[in-house]
């Protein structure tokens, strides 16, 4: 019987179309005796469904959405403790409509298998060597992080160790690309790859692969590659003392506004969204700044990767009393501006000039504002 999972997931949203028994097996070694199961849409990566089901005589059976999913199954604490979601390669498993994928064993080895993807890696031997060494990296990194716990001086080796994984995987990648492009456990391995390297191989793919069900996911691979060479030029032009790069971005009363508006002022530009948790964090610091230095600055939020409605209740629910634009999901002006992660806050002076741009929330930001006001 499936019940609902703690309320923190409770807005899973399940699709209309759903298929009978098209994920079960047996897990053994559950000491709850039930398993959490929870399925987010491959290319989003957004929870599409999440349940609680009870073993039954080590077994479970659930129906799933309808869609390319990623499914990430961990057993459920026992007395309700609240779980780590902690979804890695070792306990995620791929399911493509029309599937009855299988996963059989104890809870800390489980064997997927029953599709063509999983039944590819389980007879592969160049995936197997690839899934052994990644597993001996794994260990290793945990082995290195405890070292480093007990002894500060302990000198890490990890560094090289990845390197040298990641290395592997590329050759690994490549051969299969050359022997087994249509294969989906080649495009899978490719899918692992960083983007720079996943785009060269995906044009040697078979194009019934490059059209079939990893086409979203091929499909994002080129376009973040596509984005990053973007930035990279766009970085060119983003040194201090260079013309920052104007925009036109609606605020919450529907008024366009450009970067020109705010002439005459310093002006803190941040690239923020209420998915971000740094960015929430942030909010306090950055009210008291721009308390402090309100007379002489700006604080300007462009919102984006968010709908217009939660960008709305996000700034009626933090009370961000500066200017707050919005962006959506446009790559335009994160493009221009180089913006790599987020939160992205980048200072400009009354010229509207470049001063500087700073990555993730720290406290570099406000000591520059400090040195440029107090000094």
């Amino acid at each position: 019987m499936k019940t609902k999972i703690f309320s923190f997931l409770a807005a899973c949203l399940v699709s209309a179309g759903v298929c009978a028994d098209d994920f079960s097996g047996k897990i053994t070694h559950v000491e709850s005796g039930s398993v959490i199961v929870i399925a987010n849409d491959l290319v989003t990566r957004r929870t599409v469904q999440c349940d609680t089901i009870k073993l039954n005589q080590d077994r479970f059976s659930v129906a799933l959405p309808n869609r390319a999913l990623q499914v990430f199954v961990m057993p459920l604490p026992k007395n309700n403790a609240m779980p780590m979601l902690m979804m890695n390669a070792r306990n995620t498993y791929l399911y493509f409509p029309g599937d009855k994928l299988q996963l059989n064993g104890s809870v800390g080895a489980l064997t997927p298998s029953g599709t063509k993807l999983y039944d590819e890696m389980a007879t592969c031997a160049a995936w197997k060597e690839l899934q052994a060494r990644e597993d001996s990296l794994n260990a290793h990194v945990m082995a290195d992080f405890r070292k480093k716990q007990a002894n500060p001086n302990y000198k890490s080796t990890v560094e090289q160790d990845v390197k040298a994984y990641k290395d592997f995987k590329l050759q690994v990648c490549k051969k299969l690309v050359a022997e087994k492009p249509k294969s989906l456990m080649t495009a899978y391995a490719v899918c692992q790859l960083e983007p720079a390297e996943a785009v060269p191989l995906i044009a040697r793919l078979d194009a019934s692969v490059q059209q079939g069900v990893f086409k979203p996911l091929l499909d994002n691979i080129k376009l973040a590659h596509d984005m990053a060479l973007k930035r990279a030029e766009a970085q060119k032009a983003l040194g201090a003392g260079k013309q920052a790069p104007d925009f036109r971005l609606r605020d919450i009363n529907g008024t366009e506004r450009t970067l020109a508006d705010f002439k005459g002022k310093y002006v803190v530009l941040d690239f923020w969204g209420t998915w971000c948790g740094w960015c929430i964090k942030g909010i306090p610091q950055m009210k008291e700044y721009y308390n402090k230095y309100k007379d002489r600055m700006e604080i300007v939020g462009i919102c984006c990767n968010d709908t217009d409605e939660k960008w709305r209740d996000g700034v009626a629910k933090h009370q961000l009393p500066w200017t707050n634009l919005y962006n959506g999901f446009d790559k335009d002006i994160v493009t221009r501006y180089a913006v790599s992660g987020f939160p992205t806050k980048v200072l400009i002076d009354p010229e509207g000039k470049l001063v500087q741009i700073f990555i993730g929330e720290s406290e570099e930001m406000y000591q520059k504002l400090d040195n440029l006001f107090t000094n």
